[in-house]
């Protein structure tokens, strides 16, 4: 092995500029969820389909950070870092942790295992529905048994595609803004 020459392998180090992107997002996120903490629990209590519409909204800045990156592991350490600082003020509490995490991990890997073309819509649609699927089965056990029933379940479903895709809608036009203010992605 020459030491003397550089290796062509690319580095599996995380840059300073990254990591304080990732936190940044995060700890904005952290601030609206415990901020909406309130209301979505009210719209909880009253609705599954109504918390299933409003779901969507906790995804739109890991989606933003994994953008901005263009890493798939933006996504789901983005709701880490949500959860981490925003659950002691949660109904949820450690539960917020799965709740945001995993969502954003099937969005991710999706991205992933389709080759992470961050510009693809087709790639974009798909790794929503893996996120709003996610979410849909991450919420069964919380709705009541008494109110189950094929029509409640399919329009649940329905609004977790429709937030979900919102919500990654709703990224890219973040992050289409914050590159005209001259905040680029990377590579």
């Amino acid at each position: 092995m020459d030491l003397s020459r550089p290796s062509r392998q690319p580095s599996r180090r995380v840059s300073s500029r990254s990591l304080l992107i990732v936190a940044a997002l995060g700890a904005i996120d952290a601030i609206l969820t415990v901020a909406l903490t309130p209301v979505t629990t009210s719209i909880a209590l009253a609705s599954p389909v109504g918390y299933a519409l409003v779901g969507g909204v906790h995804l739109v800045l890991p989606a933003a950070a994994g953008l901005l990156l263009r890493s798939w592991t933006a996504l789901p350490l983005t709701s880490f870092v949500t959860a981490a600082l925003a659950f002691p003020f949660s109904v949820l509490g450690i539960l917020l942790f799965p709740a945001l995490i995993l969502p954003s991990l099937a969005i991710g890997l999706t991205i992933r295992a389709t080759g992470c073309r961050w510009a693809s819509r087709g790639r974009w649609v798909l790794a929503a529905l893996s996120g709003a699927v996610t979410s849909y089965l991450i919420s069964l056990p919380v709705i009541s048994p008494d109110l189950f029933s094929t029509s409640l379940l399919l329009a649940v479903l329905t609004a977790r595609v429709v937030s979900t895709g919102a919500a990654a809608a709703i990224a890219h036009a973040l992050v289409a803004a914050l590159t005209t203010a001259g905040i680029r992605p990377r590579g």
